[in-house]
């Protein structure tokens, strides 16, 4: 059975002898949004509780990972034989050893066990898998998706809903051309208005008050888009910071953090190390996967060194060790973002 992370624990409540609908053996949820498959995975435990799921085993897949782990835990009885979750977290893909495990559970799936595993959204290749198919047919496969810039403003709307918030004319538009579709951003957005507004009244002043201290994001947010390219997004973020009086030093410390990690990754890159490991070293998240891939596709190590060194060079002129000699503080973070983009630059104007 395929079903959403939005339905997920609704249907397990369901569940039991009196609805003739038994609890699946394995509910696999996936998506690429971390925060709705970690509220997904809240309401399975609470469900599954309330069935008398007591105990938790959790597992994470990680190199040399013991698979017996797994196709063992039935035999491994609980010392007061309860019911248990087993949580398995899957970063990226399962392996051949692992769809061979996880085929061979299905086989003979623990009797007091559900085994709840947590993936990035599934391509159409492991769709049409045997693996996955052996799960369907003893369990439930839990699809997450992506929340486009499209859905955006009804997905948060009904966000604000569900925390019995009443949202005044207007709020639901600024709230998202000021988060740019950033769903865990709004998400704690929701959560601070939330406790902000005693009587459930969110105004527009009350979510203006809020978002002023949302600079910290919008920092994140700009080096992002400088690692995909969008220069006209860059542009916005840029001139939204500067708007709210936020430091020239923050901004730079973050652009300057980011260009020294892409440029030891793009070396060792150049050298034959592998891009996966690299990626968990740096913390590169699958999230964030699509932006790193495209900077270190545009950009060359050499080319990433520059950027590194002026870099360097703005942040001793912001910092006040050498005078500013192109332009204001602001004018030359927006050519480091520019070059950092992939756009050539004509001719640097002196002054």
């Amino acid at each position: 059975m395929r079903i959403t992370l939005e339905d997920v624990a609704q249907r397990l409540r369901a569940c039991g002898p009196s609805s003739n609908s038994p609890l699946p053996k394995i509910i696999l949820l996936n998506g690429n949004e971390p925060l709705l498959i970690e509220e997904a995975l809240d309401g399975v435990r609470l469900a599954l509780k309330q069935h008398g799921f007591t105990e938790r085993l959790k597992y994470q897949l990680e190199a040399g990972f013991d698979w017996g782990q797994i196709t063992g835990a039935g035999q491994a009885m609980s010392l007061f034989a309860e019911r248990r979750i087993i949580e398995f977290r899957v970063p990226k893909t399962l392996g051949t050893a692992g769809t061979k495990a996880i085929t061979e559970y299905c086989q003979n799936p623990p009797e007091d066990d559900v085994l709840v595993m947590m993936m990035p959204a599934l391509d159409k290749r492991q769709r049409s898998a045997k693996w996955l198919k052996a799960i369907e047919s003893i369990g439930w496969v839990v699809d997450g998706f992506d929340v486009s810039l499209q859905q955006f403003p009804g997905w948060l709307k009904k966000r604000l809903q569900s925390r019995s918030l009443r949202v005044e004319a207007g709020v639901v538009e600024m709230m998202t051309d000021q988060l740019e579709g950033n769903v865990m951003a709004a998400a704690q957005e929701v959560d601070k208005l939330q406790v902000l507004a005693s009587d459930g009244a969110v105004t527009l002043k009350l979510v203006t008050d809020s978002l002023a201290d949302q600079a910290r994001f919008d920092v994140y947010a700009l080096t992002d888009a400088c690692l995909l390219g969008d220069f006209n997004r860059v542009l916005r973020i840029k001139s939204r910071l500067q708007s709210e009086g936020v430091e020239p030093v923050i901004v730079v410390w973050a652009l300057v953090r980011e260009i020294r990690a892409f440029a030891s990754m793009a070396s060792a890159l150049e050298q034959g190390q592998n891009k996966s490991m690299l990626f968990k070293q740096n913390r590169i998240w699958s999230k964030r996967e699509p932006a790193a891939n495209a900077a270190l596709r545009r950009l060359s190590a050499s080319l990433w060194y520059d950027l590194l060194e002026q870099a360097a060079y703005l942040d001793q002129t912001v910092k006040g060790q050498r005078y500013s000699e192109v332009g204001s503080l602001w004018y030359q973070i927006e050519q480091l973002c520019c070059r950092l983009c992939g756009i050539q630059l004509a001719s640097t104007v002196n002054s």
